[in-house]
């Protein structure tokens, strides 16, 4: 047999998140499945099994505008490790579209703690924050130092993000995966 004899496989079809969410569902309310077809796009990896978790990254200001529609009210206060609440950065991105960027995660229903949540937000072309320089792409500017405190004063300011408990522990430059535009990822561990 020849490698051009060898019997191939059709490709199986990519499993969307709604479908590994219902896969590995056990139990749970399940109230997250009305988020994944607006979070579905900008989903990293699938879970591989029912405990993992779905982070999502660049998810823009139309989606941020249709989860603040979809969420009840007291699933907008969640906070991860003193960020801003969920609805904050949500509004924030809806109010500077194409500036603010969310990223976070979905934890999925057959957990007691199933929820969304972001855990930072990138910053893209906000002229305020031109005048920073607070680290090369290679060094990561950790919670102290650097120009750190004033740019996180300013993009608070700038966004509304006031229920934020401290500043993130993380700022570096990035680059989005998507449109190839530079900006801010800051994250709250």
């Amino acid at each position: 047999m020849t490698p051009d004899t060898l019997p191939t496989r059709p490709a199986r079809p990519r499993e969307t998140l709604e479908q590994v969410w219902r896969r590995l569902q056990d139990e749970g309310s399940g109230w997250t499945h009305d988020l994944l077809e607006v979070v579905e796009p900008y989903v990293l990896d699938r879970p591989a099994h029912p405990g993992d978790i779905a982070r999502f990254r660049d998810l823009p200001w139309t989606a941020a505008a249709r989860l603040l529609q979809l969420l009840p009210r007291e699933r907008l206060a969640d906070k991860q490790n003193g960020a801003p609440s969920l609805g904050s950065v949500l509004v924030a991105s809806v109010g500077h579209p194409r500036e603010v960027e969310v990223h976070g995660y979905l934890v999925p229903p057959s957990r007691s703690d199933e929820r969304i949540t972001a855990e930072g937000i990138v910053v893209y072309d906000h002229p305020e924050l031109e005048e920073f320089r607070i680290v090369d792409s290679e060094e990561p500017c950790e919670v102290t130092g650097c120009e750190h405190v004033a740019f996180w004063s300013s993009v608070q300011a700038s966004f509304g993000l006031a229920d934020a408990d401290h500043a993130p522990q993380l700022i570096v430059p990035r680059q989005c995966r998507r449109t190839g535009r530079a900006g801010w990822y800051l994250w709250w561990d």
